[in-house]
């Protein structure tokens, strides 16, 4: 996966991912989820159905003292699927704070259906630890702005 590279808060803003995310219920727990369009959904499930998959995450966090970004990496390994969902952690403690409690990560389409668990495709965190370091940076880093 390649390391995407950001040099002004502008180039930030324009890359966060347009979809959005949200938390989900899974078997009592909260867990975070990002919302993808329902063709990227649907390229996902086409390129995974049937095999045995494993997913490779990274979160590649950036970071100055008052605004937090995390860069979800997403690999399906033996796939060519692959995606980056650059988020804004300032405004999202509770989805990261989910993330490294459950060491799950769920992608689902951005429509009104999403809360069925039938479309909701479900990722364990290779190295959940990784999660629990980030929330850790997020929450040292990340200022909420006044205004």
């Amino acid at each position: 996966m390649p390391k995407r590279n950001f040099t002004t808060l502008e180039e930030f803003k324009a890359h966060l991912h347009k979809e959005g995310a949200t938390l989900v219920e899974f078997s009592g727990n909260k867990v975070p989820c990002i919302l993808i369009s329902q063709k990227k959904y649907d390229e996902m499930l086409h390129k995974v159905f049937g095999k045995k998959v494993a997913a490779d995450t990274v979160l590649d966090l950036f970071y100055d003292g008052q605004d937090v970004f995390v860069d979800v990496q997403i690999k399906f390994l033996d796939t060519d699927f692959e995606e980056n969902y650059l988020l804004y952690a300032n405004d999202m403690i509770e989805f990261f704070e989910a993330l490294a409690e459950s060491g799950l990560i769920a992608l689902t389409p951005d429509m009104q259906t999403y809360t069925n668990s039938q479309n909701t495709f479900m990722i364990q965190l290779p190295k959940k630890d990784a999660a629990e370091r980030a929330l850790e940076i997020i929450k040292s880093n990340a200022k909420k702005h006044n205004k």
